[in-house]
């Protein structure tokens, strides 16, 4: 059987969509297939990366694509990732984010930077570049989906069978009230 994916790719939407004005799709798709390499994150910040997941756990190619992404945004990465797997157990001892917060921000406001902008594109997927914009590297594989994906499926499926949609919906009556046709 034929995924949606298969089906679109080989239907050739795929080649429309990047004449039609699609052509950030092109990298992304590459990457996706392994055609394009993005560079292997540091030693450091991949566990930083995991240390911040948690118990969850974080898709490797994210962390690539996410240290791809931040090098331009924060001057002296490798550092500031040094300094911020330093804090972590300090950060660790703290009640509140807000004084989590604090204490990054009094020791370097990039380190602060740094602990969000990781956090965002872990469990977010999305990362800002240095203009401020906003993109999406991630869905599937981000640490809040792994987190509920026991139970929860993300919105893009169908969660119907094949075809759910043409069946007339099923009535459920709520305890005492009555059907009026």
């Amino acid at each position: 059987m034929l995924s949606r994916r298969e089906f679109f790719v080989s239907s050739g939407a795929g080649m429309m969509l990047l004449t039609l004005g699609a052509p950030k799709l092109l990298p992304k798709a590459m990457a996706a297939s392994g055609a394009l390499e993005v560079p292997v994150a540091p030693i450091p910040f991949i566990s930083l990366a995991d240390q911040l997941s948690g118990q969850i756990g974080v898709d490797r190619e994210l962390v690539n694509l996410v240290h791809q992404k931040l090098q331009p945004t924060l001057p002296g990465l490798s550092q500031l990732v040094e300094k911020l797997l330093a804090t972590l157990p300090e950060l660790s001892a703290m009640k509140s984010p807000a004084e989590r917060l604090q204490l990054l921000a009094s020791k370097d406001p990039d380190l602060k930077s740094l602990f969000l902008r990781l956090n965002t594109a872990l469990y977010l997927g999305t990362v800002e570049d240095s203009e401020g914009v906003r993109e999406c590297v991630a869905f599937e594989s981000v640490a809040a989906y792994q987190a509920v994906s026991d139970f929860v499926e993300p919105p893009s499926y169908c969660t119907g069978s094949p075809n759910f949609w043409v069946n007339p919906p099923t009535f459920a009556l709520q305890k005492d009230t009555e059907r009026h046709v």
